[in-house]
C-alpha cells in the first residue's frame, strides 16, 4: 500500500506543494558533523576529568607533608614593624620617681597577727605547707638537647605561616603570648603610644592566620595571666574578631593597665616558686604564667613578645619544709628578740601617726590641691609609668614636703630545725637553670598527651643586654628564632 501524501512529506519526499523532490533532503551543518562534535566534547571531558584528579591529588599529597619552618613570607611584613638590630647598650635607665599619693596611716598599728600566732607557737596561713607542691618532671633523657619540634596537624587543624615582628613560624596550634607589664609602657619603649602599635601589629597577624589553624592570646604582667579562650579555638572570622576586641582592652591608659582577670591557674607542674626581685621586693612578672598556659594548651608554635625580664623562680622544696616543720621550733632568744623589736616598732609608729597627722594639719590646702592635680591627670590618662614605682603624674605643690615615712614593721621569728630556718624554697635558678626547668615541665606534658614538643619564639621589645642574652638563649634552646626590636614600634 503506498504512503499518502502527508505522510510523503514527513518523510521528505513531496516537497509541501506537492510536488516530489530530487532525493534525500540535504541536511545542516550539525547534522553533517554530529559525530565529529560528539567525539571532540568526549575528549574534552576525558582531558579535564583527568587533569582535576592529577591536580587535586597532588595538592592533598603537598597539603600532607610538614613544610619546614620560618620560610614563609605571609603575615606582616618584617620592613611594616620597624625592626632594627639588637642594641649594643642598654637604653638609660629612667630615675626613679615615688608614686604620688599620701599615705594614710590608721591611728593603730598594723595588725599582728602573724606575731601572735608565731609567739604562741601556733602556725599562720603564710608560714604553712599545706598547699600540695607540684610534681617535679624528671631531666630530659641525654641526647635530646636539640628537641626537633615540627608543626603537627591537630584534629584536623591547618597549617598557617605568622611573620611576628619579624621572627617567621609555622604551626597548627599557635599561641602569641603578650608582656603587659609596667616596663613594656616606660617612655623609653614609647609609652602607652607605643604599646598601641604593639597590639595593632598582633591584630594584623591573627587576621593573616589560616581558617583552620588554631590559635589563642595570653596577656601575662606582675599579677598574673589573662586567657583569650581556654583552650585554642579555630581562626574563624568571628574568633579573629574577638580576640582582637580581648587584645584592644589592655594598656588603655596609666590607670588602665596591666592584666584584668588574673584567673588562669596552672593544671600542670610549674617551673618552682616565684620570689619578688632584688632590690625592690615586688614581683613584677609573670613570665612563668605565660608559657605554662600555652604548654597547657599543647601549643606547637609559641610566639613571645617582651622586654625580655625573666621572672626570678625558686627550686621547690615545700615537700622537704613539710616534713622538716614537724620537728621544728621556735627558740626562745628569737622570740626575745622579736618582741624587744616589736616594742621598738610600737614606739616608732605611734610617733609616725602623730607626725602624719600634724602634717595633714599643717598642709592640708596644699594636700587637697595636690589631691586636685592628681585626679585631673588620672582622667587625662597622664602620668609616667616605671615598673616598681607605680606612676609618677608629674605633680609638684610648691611648698608641699614629702610626708613622714612609716617605720617598717620587724618579721616574726621563723622556725628552725637543726638550728636552720625552715624554708619552703631554694636556690634561685640562674638563666641556664630557668631554661632546663622550662624544658623539663613541657617535656613532660608533651610526652604524657603524645604530642611533639613546641618551637618558642621570641622578640625582645626594646630589652637590656642582660634580657636579651635570656630571650636569645630561651629561643636558641627551644627549635626558635630571637629578634630585637630596638626601637618603639610605629
Amino acid at each position: 500500500m503506498g504512503l499518502s501524501l502527508e505522510e510523503q512529506q514527513i518523510e521528505g519526499k513531496v516537497a509541501p506543494d506537492g510536488k516530489k523532490e530530487g532525493g534525500i533532503k540535504p541536511k545542516g551543518f550539525f547534522q553533517r558533523h554530529r559525530i565529529l562534535f560528539g567525539g571532540s566534547l568526549c575528549v574534552a571531558l576525558a582531558l579535564h576529568a583527568l587533569l582535576l584528579i592529577g591536580f587535586g591529588g597532588y595538592t592533598l599529597f603537598k597539603g600532607s607533608v610538614p613544610r619546614m619552618p620560618f620560610t614563609s613570607e605571609g603575615g606582616v611584613p618584617a620592613e611594616d614593624v620597624g625592626m632594627e638590630a639588637p642594641p649594643e647598650v642598654a637604653p638609660e635607665t629612667m630615675e626613679e620617681t615615688a608614686v604620688e599619693s599620701t599615705p594614710q596611716p590608721s591611728d593603730t598599728p598594723a595588725l599582728e597577727t602573724d606575731t601572735v600566732l608565731a609567739l604562741s607557737g601556733v602556725t599562720s596561713p603564710s608560714m604553712a605547707f599545706n598547699a600540695a607542691p607540684p610534681v617535679l618532671a624528671p631531666t630530659a633523657p641525654s641526647g635530646s638537647e636539640k628537641l626537633l619540634s615540627k608543626p603537627a596537624n591537630r584534629s584536623g587543624a591547618k597549617l598557617s605561616s605568622v611573620n611576628f615582628f619579624g621572627v617567621k613560624g609555622e604551626g597548627t596550634n599557635v599561641y602569641f603570648v603578650v608582656d603587659l607589664s609596667d616596663s613594656m609602657l616606660e617612655e623609653a619603649r614609647g609609652g602607652l603610644a607605643g604599646f598601641a602599635a604593639v597590639k595593632n601589629n598582633l591584630k594584623q597577624m591573627i587576621r593573616s592566620l589560616d581558617e583552620g589553624t588554631r590559635f589563642n592570646v595570653v596577656a601575662y604582667g606582675a599579677s598574673g595571666a589573662d586567657l583569650f579562650q581556654a583552650a585554642s579555638v579555630p581562626a574563624s572570622p568571628e574568633m579573629k574578631k574577638t580576640a582582637e576586641d580581648f587584645i584592644s582592652k589592655y594598656n588603655l591608659s596609666s590607670e588602665k593597665r596591666g592584666t584584668m582577670d588574673n584567673k588562669y591557674r596552672p593544671k600542670i607542674p610549674e617551673f618552682g616558686l616565684i620570689q619578688g626581685d632584688k632590690g625592690t621586693g615586688k614581683v613584677t612578672t609573670r613570665l612563668d604564667l605565660g608559657l605554662l598556659a600555652a604548654f597547657e594548651g599543647l601549643a606547637d608554635t609559641i610566639f613571645l613578645i617582651t622586654d625580655g625580664k625573666a621572672p626570678v623562680v625558686a627550686e621547690d622544696r615545700r615537700e622537704d619544709a613539710k616534713q622538716a616543720m614537724k620537728e621544728s621550733a621556735i627558740s626562745n632568744q628569737d622570740r626575745a628578740k622579736f618582741e624587744k623589736d616589736l616594742a621598738e616598732w610600737r614606739k616608732d609608729y605611734e610617733k609616725y601617726a602623730a607626725d602624719m597627722k600634724t602634717y595633714r594639719e599643717k598642709y592640708k590646702d596644699l594636700l587637697a590641691k595636690k589631691d586636685q592635680k592628681i585626679a585631673e591627670a588620672k582622667a587625662k590618662g597622664g602620668g609616667k609609668i616605671k615598673e616598681g614605682a607605680g606612676v609618677d603624674y608629674g605633680v609638684k605643690i610648691p611648698g608641699l614636703p614629702s610626708p613622714p615615712q612609716e617605720p617598717k614593721q620587724p618579721n616574726p621569728p621563723q622556725p628552725k630545725s637543726g638550728g636552720k630556718v625552715v624554708q619552703q624554697a631554694g636556690e634561685v635558678y640562674d638563666e641556664v637553670g630557668l631554661i632546663r626547668r622550662i624544658r623539663e615541665v613541657y617535656t613532660d606534658v608533651y610526652k604524657k598527651a603524645d604530642a611533639p614538643t613546641p618551637s618558642i619564639h621570641t622578640v625582645g621589645y626594646m630589652s637590656k643586654p642582660n634580657e636579651t642574652r635570656f630571650l636569645q638563649a630561651l629561643a636558641a634552646k627551644n627549635n626558635g628564632t630571637f629578634k630585637a626590636i630596638s626601637a618603639p614600634i610605629k
